[in-house]
């Protein structure tokens, strides 16, 4: 994140590296200049009471990387797991290109570039799970089974 520049609200908070610091009463710009500094804006930070779907799954794994508030090693393994299977189901498009820069993202940790990438995914799979639920809702079977 070489060069990272945040323009901070009066009162915001933001995690640095599992840190967490809060701006004071006037409008603020930092500059973050490590490249391995992992910050994360305490607005985009999801409760885990909302971790409901499986991008956001992916969402909280990569935000509890950047909070430090798990293993490097199992995040990422988990991180890994979770964009595998999303890619099986967003194979084209928008999200199946943000899945694949998010991947890449990992492998070079940066963290909060996942995050991004998910966040834009989220309008599709919501659009996605309420197309499954009307479906359901009208006693439509989601995959019609060969016989």
């Amino acid at each position: 994140m070489a060069g990272l520049v945040l323009n901070l609200r009066p009162n915001e908070k933001f995690i640095i590296n599992g840190v967490v610091v809060q701006n004071g009463a006037k409008r603020a710009q930092i500059r973050i200049e490590n490249d391995d500094a992992n910050v994360l804006r305490v607005s985009d930070a999801i409760h885990p009471k909302d971790v409901n779907t499986p991008v956001k799954r992916a969402y909280y794994i990569a935000q509890l990387l950047i909070s430090c508030d798990i293993e490097e090693a199992e995040g990422r393994k988990k991180l890994a797991g979770a964009l595998q299977d999303l890619l099986g189901v967003f194979r084209m498009g928008d999200p199946a290109e943000r899945l694949g820069k998010a991947v890449e993202s990992l492998q070079e940790r940066r963290y909060y570039s996942i995050i991004c990438h998910l966040k834009a995914i989220l309008p599709a799979e919501e659009e996605l799970l309420n197309y499954a639920h009307s479906r359901q809702a009208m006693g439509e079977p989601m995959l019609k089974q060969a016989v």
